[in-house]
């Protein structure tokens, strides 16, 4: 991992060279560097990027596995259901032919 520095000699070296006082710039230079390495403990690192990915890779994984176990449930319900709905057809029209075999064949002559 990169790590970023901040040299307040050199930044101190360049604002004198510009003309400002010695005081100020060194002042400047603390400050800069201060400033900078806040900001830096608010950055964004790869690793951290790669640890949230993690964790959101898992409580997608737990989803899925969520998902599939839904569906396996709501598939054996479903396969439940139609071999009820085939043996009560199947009933129905067992019953159908039965009364009409009974009406055509043993009805008794008028």
């Amino acid at each position: 991992m990169a790590v970023a520095t901040f040299v307040t000699l050199k930044f101190a070296n360049t604002l004198k060279a510009s003309g400002v006082p010695e005081k100020q710039a060194e002042a400047q230079a603390v400050a800069f560097s201060e400033v900078i390495q806040l900001n830096l403990k608010k950055l964004v690192t790869k690793d951290d990027l790669a640890s949230a990915v993690k964790v959101l890779e898992n409580k997608l994984d737990n989803q899925v596995d969520l998902l599939r176990s839904a569906f396996r449930s709501l598939r054996s319900e479903l396969k439940s259901e139609v071999t009820l709905l085939k043996w009560m057809v199947g009933v129905s029209i067992s019953i159908g032919i039965a009364i009409l075999v009974r009406l055509f064949f043993f009805h008794p002559p008028l």
